[in-house]
């Protein structure tokens, strides 16, 4: 179907498929009250460990990491940071580069697959960033969809109105969480520590020509995958987990591929002309395994797994940034829609696009 697209897109010189979709996709505008990304950070975990101390860590050949899993470094939190105060990090640095005060802030929300404590994360970054009583904040599930989650849920909350500006916070450190004695090394030397941040405000963003739009999203879960990972907690405390490696990366591959497919038909958006895919990296490996699939080249793929290891909640979030940030570098005219997916355990998925808004 991708393929078929893109043969079409070649054979319409004249443009006309291309008109076609600009004026639906310019109707879908002006139909809905529309959301925008004016600022946006990545905040990951201070310590950076090269993946073969992880190996000997998870008591795996040394080498086993880079050479299979594609990993050249793991992100890792120091002893003084922990979810809360990587994410509020994110979010001052998120802040100010919309130029934006936390007194104006209508909700804060929050998603992290490893925060397991009250006050709940939201909370705690209220606290931290000085926000006003009347300031509202929410905890989403979702693990690593929690983003997309969240996005939508800031839509909903700016479409509605009378919010006018809402911080999305991701935050997970799963160091203190997957560790050598309660997990093995094939999932747990997989995962990294990092937060981000995104401020989305409403129309008076776009039409002050500021941000990038945020379009719709669509969500799902392919159930029959529910087993391939499992992760709980017994009566005492300790991890149980269930995980079918094999498994796992054949349905993650699969299933990106049919969500990004599905949001090019929904958008009206060739994949050719896509800026960069912010996706789940569950490994290195994998993201390559998609761009070959999706035939795209593999620099549109944000080097996330790479550099800092699978980081749940936060991957997505942080290649999303670094697209943004590499946009924010051209000229208006110059920028290019980026491309949401991501999965969670059950199998639960998302997808959705990001757009300039200047074509």
């Amino acid at each position: 179907m991708i393929r078929a697209r893109l043969s079409l897109q070649k054979s319409d010189p004249l443009g006309l498929h291309a008109a076609s979709r600009r004026r639906m996709i310019s109707r879908r505008k002006f139909s809905q009250r529309t959301s925008f990304l004016t600022g946006s950070a990545f905040v990951p975990g201070s310590q950076v460990i090269p993946p073969e101390v992880v190996d000997r860590e998870f008591g795996m050949p040394e080498g086993k990491l880079r050479r299979r899993a594609g990993i050249e470094s793991i992100s890792r939190a120091a002893r003084d940071e922990n979810e809360a105060s990587l994410g509020a990090e994110a979010a001052r640095r998120a802040l100010r580069s919309a130029r934006c005060g936390v007194e104006r802030l209508d909700w804060i929300l929050a998603t992290s697959e490893t925060h397991l404590a009250y006050p709940s994360l939201a909370a705690q970054l209220h606290v931290r960033l000085l926000a006003r009583e009347t300031c509202g904040v929410l905890d989403i599930g979702g693990a690593c969809l929690g983003l997309l989650n969240a996005f939508a849920a800031a839509q909903a909350f700016l479409a509605a109105g009378p919010a006018r500006a809402i911080l999305v916070v991701t935050a997970d450190v799963h160091s203190r969480i997957l560790t050598p004695d309660r997990v093995v090394g094939e999932f747990g030397g997989l995962f990294g520590d990092g937060a981000s941040a995104f401020l989305l405000r409403g129309e008076s963003a776009g039409e002050a020509g500021h941000g990038h739009m945020l379009g719709a999203f669509q969500f799902g879960c392919a159930s029959q995958y529910a087993g391939a990972i499992q992760v709980s907690l017994d009566a005492r405390g300790s991890l149980g987990l269930q995980f079918d490696g094999d498994a796992l990366s054949r349905a993650a591959v699969s299933r990106l591929k049919k969500v990004i497919g599905d949001v090019e038909l929904r958008s009206g958006l060739p994949l050719a002309g896509v800026a960069a895919f912010a996706t789940h990296q569950p490994n290195p490996r994998l993201v390559d395994l998609l761009a070959r699939q999706l035939d795209a080249p593999s620099r549109k793929f944000p080097p996330i797994a790479k550099r800092c290891g699978n980081l749940g909640s936060t991957t997505c979030a942080a290649a999303l940034q670094a697209a943004l940030e590499a946009q924010s570098r051209l000229d208006v005219t110059d920028r290019r829609p980026i491309v949401l997916a991501s999965l969670g355990p059950g199998l639960l998925w998302g997808g959705g696009w990001v757009d300039s808004g200047h074509r």
